[in-house]
């Protein structure tokens, strides 16, 4: 579904050159779950990014579902149709009800008429458990409902693959879960998912596979009971005594 090949991204700031993103490769199957982890300015999130084109890679490819990124004959937004990111803060319109933030994209992006929109918009606030609501402003809704809304309005263009930056580390902890059982469902059900996150219990309970960056570099590559248990890399031993 995912392919990464010999991905750069360098940042050059003041004449100072960050690799951040320095040569990774990975792939990631059909209704896989890939937890990338590691320490703060590793590169991770960049890394994420460029899987949707929000940051533009300097040399490498990325390909979603067949539709290679850096390929000037194709379509960004119709590649980005294909992609839902869900971020850490919720990016949700404060003038609009839950409902409309559903539905503004389905209308202008999927073209879908206002009765396919809002039925598809209150299934998914149901699966997401907030369906009750679905007419409150952002506003008058807790950190933890505000980010089921933003998968659920991910969720509704029907990506093939959804891509979550860090999407508790903004939550208080008592709205964590709440956000991670969505995740784990979504997980359950099929979905291509990759996550960046700190959360090292879902990293071993949901995915099948678990990246760790440092410096910009894919140091490990494993599935969780290697990584957890017997990390390979030396960084990656260090990282796990201190957060685990």
């Amino acid at each position: 579904m995912i392919e990464v090949r010999e991905l750069v991204k360098i940042y050059d700031t003041r004449g100072h050159i960050v690799r951040a993103v320095d040569n990774v490769s990975t792939s990631v199957a059909k209704g896989e779950v890939l937890v990338v982890i590691g320490p703060s300015g590793s590169g991770k999130s960049t890394f994420l990014r460029c899987l949707n084109g929000l940051e533009e890679f300097d040399s490498g490819s990325v390909s979603i579902g067949g539709l290679d990124l850096a390929d000037p004959k194709t379509d960004v937004n119709a590649y980005r149709r294909e992609v839902g990111m869900v971020f850490q803060h919720f990016n949700l319109f404060p003038h609009m009800t839950v409902l409309e933030n559903l539905c503004l994209a389905q209308k202008v992006v999927r073209k879908r008429g206002k009765a396919e929109r809002e039925a598809k918009a209150r299934e998914l606030l149901e699966k997401v458990g907030i369906g009750q609501k679905a007419n409150e402003f952002p506003s008058r809704l807790s950190g933890g409902q505000q980010q089921r809304v933003a998968i659920a309005r991910a969720l509704a263009m029907d990506p093939k693959v959804m891509l979550f930056d860090e999407p508790t580390s903004a939550l208080d902890p008592e709205m964590v879960g709440e956000v991670l059982d969505v995740m784990k469902t979504l997980a359950r059900e099929g979905m291509t998912m990759v996550c960046v996150t700190h959360e090292m219990g879902f990293a071993r309970e949901v995915a099948n596979r678990v990246l760790f960056f440092d410096h910009g570099k894919l140091l490990e590559d494993s599935a969780p009971e290697a990584f957890f248990n017997a990390p390979k890399d030396l960084r990656a031993q260090a990282f796990l005594r201190q957060v685990l």
